[in-house]
């Protein structure tokens, strides 16, 4: 492969993540963990790189606002026609220092200057839908909204702006660990954790992690601590909402997003995806015992669950976190499988190029159980198959 571009690289962090803009990220950051920090190596390598934060239960269409105010400078809009479906609030944080300002500038040859984008997990789901209002904005929030008060996402009209969409372990057509019992616990869990964070988030500790549901009423300002309970109301936006993450990890949810995020014609796109799980001869999946701590539970229940959502047994096979089957791509795109997992020499855009399942659980895609060369290779390689994909001129 030769490298015929080099775009800057956008990395989206998936659910439970969080990104720079969060210090928690100088000591482990997401992608790398305690191994190596990529967005810092990307960097070093004079190839501009953010990676911004997002709430980590919110929904694909709030997370695409918190990156946009992020990367372009400005205040999160959510969008009035969101935000009064919702009932939320429409405007969230403030951020006066754009993360990639060089993105959709133009070089000193006069040409766009467009981005790679990189998600894991749901940070794949956010990247696509972002990609989308990107290029053609939401026709709901303009008919609803004046044009003065619009925010520049809504607006569209970046076509080619983004150069490839690369996915790691990403829930392209949802995920079985929020279906069934097991979607009822996984939602506990995720309301149980907002409640202990916002212990946090009261404090100076937000900076840590921050849940970043203000624009629903459910983190209080810091010091109030008369607030800081929000079970019940936890317990409603994960169970009866659609506008959260886990709605939109459900098979339906998946497939609904989906229907909203045609592929476009000037964009590459790569998935990966892995499995840490054997098949037993009941049809069953097993988990390996070197899968991440706290995970491999999960994909113990993943591998033996038999919902009516997801009749087929090749469900069953999972990372830990996502079944293997759906970080291929979304279903009915138009793909081509990479048995020897290497690229064509002609690439072609809005078409997914699947590499071959990985012996990864969910964590190995982010660092666990790489070394430091090893992970760094691995992005690079990322990169490089992104980068010798010919740029498409606007």
């Amino acid at each position: 492969m030769s490298q015929q571009n080099r775009y800057p690289v956008l990395l989206l962090h998936g659910m439970f993540g969080y990104g720079q803009q969060q210090i928690t990220t100088n000591k482990v950051p997401y992608f790398g963990l305690w191994v190596k920090d990529i967005r810092k190596m990307f960097n070093e390598m004079g190839i501009p790189c953010a990676a911004p934060s997002m709430g980590p239960f919110t929904s694909a269409w709030n997370r695409a606002c918190e990156v946009y105010a992020q990367l372009f400078g400005g205040t999160v809009d959510y969008g009035k026609v969101h935000a009064e479906k919702y009932g939320m609030d429409r405007f969230g944080a403030t951020y006066d220092t754009p993360l990639l300002p060089q993105w959709g500038t133009l070089d000193e040859n006069g040409e766009l200057i467009k981005v790679n984008i990189i998600g894991h997990s749901f940070g794949g789901v956010t990247g696509r839908l972002l990609t989308e209002l990107m290029v053609n904005g939401s026709a709901e929030e303009r008919a609803a909204t004046d044009p003065d008060d619009l925010s520049d996402l809504f607006k569209g009209g970046h076509k080619g702006w983004v150069h490839s969409i690369t996915t790691l372990a990403s829930p392209h057509n949802g995920a079985s660990c929020l279906e069934g019992q097991i979607g009822v616990v996984m939602r506990h869990i995720c309301r149980g954790i907002c409640d202990v964070f916002n212990f946090v988030d009261v404090t100076p500790g937000r900076a840590i992690y921050n849940i970043g549901l203000g624009m629903y009423g459910l983190t209080p300002e810091q010091g109030d601590f008369k607030h800081v309970w929000q079970d019940q109301g936890y317990k409603k936006y994960m169970f009866e909402m659609e506008d959260t993450i886990v709605a939109d990890l459900t098979y339906e949810g998946a497939h609904a997003l989906n229907d909203r995020l045609p592929e476009q014609p000037d964009v590459y796109y790569f998935s990966h995806r892995g499995y840490r799980s054997f098949p037993t001869l009941f049809g069953n999946q097993i988990p390996s015992p070197k899968a991440f701590p706290l995970i491999n539970i999960l994909g113990f229940f993943m591998g033996r669950q038999d919902v009516s959502q997801l009749p087929d047994k090749a469900w069953r096979q999972n990372d830990m976190v996502i079944n293997t089957i759906s970080g291929e791509a979304p279903d009915g795109a138009k793909r081509k499988d990479l048995k020897d997992g290497k690229l064509p020499r002609s690439i072609k855009p809005a078409t997914w190029y699947v590499y071959p399942a990985e012996w990864k659980d969910h964590m190995s895609f982010l660092g666990w159980t790489m070394g430091k060369e090893e992970i760094g290779d691995y992005y690079k390689g990322l990169y490089e198959a992104a980068s010798s994909a010919p740029t498409i001129k606007p």
